[in-house]
């Protein structure tokens, strides 16, 4: 069991019983993967990050955190299923460090969800740089790869609730009769079934021709948050009543959601231009509102994320989460610079598309995209040609990884989230890479 920290010297087996290590089938793909990575340099590294003690009363060593963190981004599994997988398969266990089948192999779920949190941006960039060096080795992208780096950006989707304005309204109201019920403030009425009406007639005048109705009956349910608002202040001015950080902060997001709720175009942006903050989503109010100009899906809900993957083998380097929907180009230095501290060194040319001009990346020289003609070699026209294989790659990402609806909590949830998504492609390449030259063998 790796929580003993004995020196390999002094370790003794057991009697009676028998090793996974022959027990299990050696060709099996977590079999290779575990003896492929250097668990003692990335064991090091995360302990200078994570304090074990911390993880509650269920804590296990870092070693066994590692491997489940690992193996939960490679089949990209919820917490709960990971803790039964980890239970019951003896193949994670081994991938694990535990030597020998234990009858207590168990884990909680507050510990994988604490263990995440600890490791933040830093530490999954440190598993990924372990990841490309085991892919370098095993042959699943070369080192003449590097020479070429293919980067483009994608919005990863928050898990919120579609942003209309009567929904933003009803949550708000909702959170400001709970914040009355906590400060003692007795209200007259709290419009719960008011706004349930206004609902139920806001579906029934969903049609065009029934305009003025809905917008009435919406003005009217921006009219009642704004009594219950205005109670609020008044009777907490009489009272002097002393409300907390994170009260400020809710009175706050519901006072810009009733102002921001039913205006024109015209208002809105009268509004944005005046330093109003638009909120999205009442637990997520740092959720931008990103347009990709597509038919069936003109706006989306969440933050831009940078990706670099090497030339020719599909092998992901680099992740950049970015909040504020910076324009493309103003997010390729800092996407470069992740792929760099990956890597460990300086990469080549770089091929983007035409989302990317005008960037802020200081060797020009270096950027290709499809419409640079002047004085390029053969080489670089393919590599033109194949910037396009990163599409897919984000669609893998996205279908099979987290990208699709990112369900972490807060800024740091965005930052984490494409990097176990990537952490989890790179896996899964490495995996079939291995097994593939063992068909071939």
């Amino acid at each position: 069991m790796p929580i003993d920290k004995i020196e390999d010297s002094q370790r003794q087996a057991r009697l009676f019983f028998e090793q996974l290590s022959r027990k299990l089938n050696p060709n099996n793909k977590l079999y290779k993967l575990k003896e492929l990575i250097n668990w003692q340099t990335l064991e090091d590294n995360i302990s200078k990050l994570v304090k074990i003690e911390k993880l509650g009363r269920t804590k296990k060593d870092t070693r066994v955190l590692l491997g489940v963190t690992l193996l939960q981004a490679m089949i990209n599994s919820s917490d709960n299923y990971a803790v039964e997988e980890f239970e019951e398969n003896m193949y994670w266990h081994y991938f694990c460090g535990y030597e020998y089948s234990e009858d207590r192999c168990k884990i909680s779920e507050s510990v994988i969800r604490r263990f995440r949190q600890c490791l933040g941006e830093e530490g999954y960039n440190i598993i990924l740089q372990e990841l490309a060096r085991v892919g370098l080795k095993t042959g699943t992208y070369k080192k003449k790869d590097l020479d070429s780096v293919i980067i483009d950006t994608t919005v990863q989707i928050k898990n919120i609730k579609y942003p209309h304005d009567a929904y933003l309204l009803e949550k708000a109201r909702e959170e400001l009769v709970k914040l009355c019920h906590d400060l003692g403030l007795a209200l007259n009425d709290t419009y719960a079934l008011k706004f349930k009406r206004s609902m139920i007639q806001l579906w029934k005048y969903k049609d065009a021709s029934k305009s003025k109705k809905r917008n009435k009956v919406m003005k009217h349910m921006k009219t009642l948050v704004g009594r219950l608002i205005r109670f609020f202040v008044r009777k907490r001015e009489i009272m002097g009543l002393e409300l907390s950080t994170n009260q400020l902060e809710i009175v706050r997001k519901i006072k810009n959601i009733h102002a921001q709720s039913f205006l024109s175009k015209r208002d809105k942006d009268e509004y944005k231009a005046a330093g109003g903050k638009v909120i999205y989503s009442f637990h997520a109010p740092h959720v931008e509102c990103i347009g990709k100009g597509k038919l069936n899906k003109p706006y989306e809900f969440g933050n831009k994320v940078g990706l670099g993957v090497t030339g020719k083998s599909n092998f992901i380097l680099g992740v950049k989460s970015f909040h504020g929907n910076p324009y493309d180009g103003h997010t390729l230095a800092e996407t470069i610079s992740a792929v760099e501290k990956t890597i460990g060194q300086e990469i080549g040319d770089v091929f983007v598309d035409l989302g990317y001009r005008g960037h802020n990346y200081s060797k020009k020289g270096k950027v290709y995209t499809p419409y640079t003609k002047k004085q390029i070699t053969p080489e670089v026209k393919v590599m033109q040609k194949r910037r396009s294989a990163i599409e897919p790659i984000i669609g893998h990402l996205k279908q099979y990884g987290r990208m699709a609806r990112n369900c972490l909590k807060g800024t740091i949830g965005d930052v984490i989230n494409p990097l176990i998504s990537a952490i989890g492609f790179n896996l899964r390449s490495i995996a079939n890479r291995v097994t593939a030259t063992q068909y071939c063998t």
